[in-house]
């Protein structure tokens, strides 16, 4: 931890909400035409630990629904109530949150049956090494056991039908196997498998059918995850909000947070990376120094920190000064190779063969005596394990390698690892390091003179950027904004809105760091967009930093279509800032909008020119088809599937519509959803 504290950290709240998995393209633009089915809507709200599994129950009993037997049924809630997945971008608290969740169990305040808890970090695993059961789960979560072959046997039966066994899965993204995609046969309970198969096998509760299960993960991994494994029900951690980022700030900075406020206020794209507790303590570090009080990306905010640590009394007392730049290669050449071969944890032959020196492994790695307590401590003594202390230094490192001393040719033919969603992280680095302030910076530590091919490969990285740009969309078009972001570079913005369509169509982001990337795109071209936006599985935070965000750009919201989110003050008030220039407006199973209808009612009102509205699946009373009716006269469209309209509210409808003879009502009927009731007048 970069900030020195005098007191223990007290916990702040992580914000976690139920999502809906990504499905078939073809699958999600249908859905998004027509009404979606309420057995499969997330709620996209507020999640805390002690709801995961009565939410997963929740969920299961829903999709039993369509099993056709009561065994089928009972079958199919065992399968998917017992499972939850928890995935979100790298730096969330992932891993927090598991250890978290342990405490609990330990202080019987989350599963309070629980009498056989594992914990286990994926990276640790051996996946080249078949194992039991019992010794896989054992072993991995530091588990000194002694048994004979009979009682292990005992133990496993034991344990296999037992519903007070939790197991925890940290850091599926970090397995060293591209394994988890495909087909595993079945494993028995006491026989030897790979671990993967083991995993998996536990994943669809077929070796311990009644254990809770919970898999983190970065989203990409875990969705790659096949199918009769993957977790049904799925949870996503969003980080601080406002509130906890002030207690974690205050705790941090004590009476000098007020003032790293004030200039997170004034960047906020910066304070949108701060949502991640890891970025937010790394920011408050560097702009507690007035040197840091200028930086604008990750990228910057990990060079300012390591330029910090390297030059500090503390590493110069243990590495001669003229050793240090040799020895920070050599670390980079590890992290590098160390993401090649799928490996996080390093043992004394890794860096024998990097030749790296001990006080290196010391000052910029975490040891542990592997199968030993569960202690995780540096010892002198014992088969020890490394990596670094957080996987987005590793990644880090590897960009930096990548970027600087792999030769021009060897970069080209790396091509395609690129765009592997395990290199996300690396490859935004990568484009951070293209920033000449941060290859200025980068070459005060590492010695220049090995420096190769730079400006060849970054060349490369612009033309990755540019490539098919105009028919990019959805989460590919947003990553490119947050390249874009992490090259931080004016003339690089303009060749990247040159090759934009004027029209930019995809979802909103997911993450309030992604509204950060898109924010700083939007506000840096200097040309009019127009966007059509699917606001498919993001909160009602994001959506509405998003819309504050893109204020006063010269971009323009077209059409939007929100979906399945919880309608708020503030959201409302954002939202109504973009209505006159939308060409249409879609709420789709927005809880909470009746109380809004009436403010609704009079910016449509207010309009210079008539907007399509549709509201499907909405709960709307009496007087808001009464605001509904006064606003007629600017509507082009009004499209109301699976609406409830009572008499009444019909009755005021009908006689708006005979007053404004152009408009077009359309009521689908939920149960029937071929059936169209058309009720139009030309």
């Amino acid at each position: 931890m970069p900030i020195q504290l005098d007191r223990n950290i007290e916990a702040v709240r992580l914000e976690m909400s139920d999502v809906r998995q990504p499905i078939h393209d073809e699958w999600q633009e249908e859905m998004k035409r027509r009404d979606y089915l309420s057995s499969n809507r997330p709620n996209n709200s507020s999640v805390t630990i002690g709801q995961l599994f009565d939410k997963a129950s929740e969920k299961a009993q829903r999709g039993a629904r369509k099993c056709t037997t009561q065994a089928a049924k009972a079958e199919y809630i065992r399968r998917h109530a017992n499972i939850v997945g928890v995935v979100g971008p790298p730096g969330v608290g992932k891993t927090t949150l598991s250890k978290m969740m342990v405490d609990q169990i330990l202080k019987h305040e989350f599963l309070p049956d629980t009498e056989f808890p594992f914990f286990i970090n994926v990276k640790d695993i051996d996946f080249n090494k078949e194992t039991t059961l019992l010794e896989f789960l054992t072993t991995n979560s530091r588990v000194k056991v002694n048994y004979t072959e009979e009682e292990s046997k005992a133990l496993i039966t034991f344990l296999h039908n037992n519903p007070s066994v939790a197991i925890f899965f940290d850091g599926l993204d970090e397995a060293s196997t591209k394994e988890f995609a495909m087909i595993s046969h079945v494993c028995k309970l006491d026989g030897k498998s790979k671990p993967v198969d083991i995993m998996k096998n536990l994943f669809n509760l077929t070796l311990l059918p009644k254990a809770k299960i919970v898999v983190t993960s970065r989203p990409g991994p875990m969705y790659k995850l096949h199918p009769d494994y993957r977790p049904n029900s799925m949870f996503e951690v969003l980080g601080l909000l406002e509130e906890a980022k002030n207690n974690l700030g205050t705790q941090l900075c004590g009476e000098k947070y007020p003032a790293i406020k004030e200039i997170l206020d004034q960047q906020p794209n910066l304070a949108h990376l701060c949502y991640l507790p890891i970025n937010f303590i790394l920011i408050v570090f560097c702009l507690l120094s007035n040197e840091g009080s200028d930086i604008k990306t990750m990228t910057q905010v990990l060079i300012f920190s390591m330029t910090r640590f390297v030059e500090s009394s503390h590493l110069k007392g243990e590495v001669p000064l003229d050793k240090v730049g040799a020895e920070m290669v050599k670390l980079a050449r590890l992290a590098y190779k160390g993401l090649q071969q799928r490996k996080l944890v390093f043992e004394k032959s890794d860096f024998d063969d990097v030749e790296l020196a001990d006080e290196m492994v010391t000052n910029f790695f975490h040891t542990y005596v592997d199968k030993s307590s569960g202690l995780r401590m540096k010892i002198l003594e014992g088969n020890k394990r490394s990596y670094f202390t957080h996987l987005t230094w590793q990644e880090f490192y590897a960009a930096v390698y990548l970027m600087l001393f792999v030769s021009y040719r060897e970069f080209e033919q790396l091509k395609s690892i690129f765009k592997d969603t395990q290199w996300s992280v690396v490859v935004k680095f990568m484009f951070g390091i293209c920033n000449p302030h941060a290859y200025k910076q980068l070459k005060l530590i590492f010695p220049a003179k090995m420096i190769k091919d730079y400006e060849e490969k970054k060349k490369f990285m612009e033309s990755m950027m540019m490539e098919s740009l105009r028919s990019a969309r959805d989460e590919d078009l947003i990553q490119r904004f947050g390249w874009l972001h992490e090259y931080n570079d004016d003339e690089t913005s303009r060749k990247f809105e040159d090759c934009l369509p004027v029209e930019l169509r995809w979802d909103p982001p997911k993450h309030l760091p992604e509204v950060g990337d898109i924010v700083y795109a939007l506000k840096s071209f200097t040309k009019p967009h127009k966007l059509w936006l699917y606001s498919y599985g993001t909160t009602t935070e994001v959506l509405e930093s998003f819309l504050r965000g893109i204020l006063g750009t010269t971009s323009t919201i077209k059409k939007l279509d929100i979906y399945g989110i919880e309608m708020k003050d503030s959201l409302m008030e954002s939202l109504l800032l973009h209505l006159d220039a939308m060409e249409r407006l879609h709420f789709i199973q927005v809880t909470n909008l009746s109380p809004y209808m009436e403010s609704l009612s009079n910016a449509i009102n207010q309009r210079s020119n008539k907007i399509q509205l549709e509201l499907s699946g909405q709960q709307l009373n009496d007087d808001d088809f009464i605001y509904l009716a006064g606003c007629l006269g600017n509507i082009s469209l009004l499209y109301m599937p699976g609406t409830n309209i009572s008499s009444d509210g019909c009755c005021v409808l009908k006689q708006a519509i005979e007053q404004l003879p152009s408009i077009q009502v359309h009521q689908l009927y939920p149960d029937i959803l071929s059936t169209y009731l058309d009720v139009a007048r030309n």
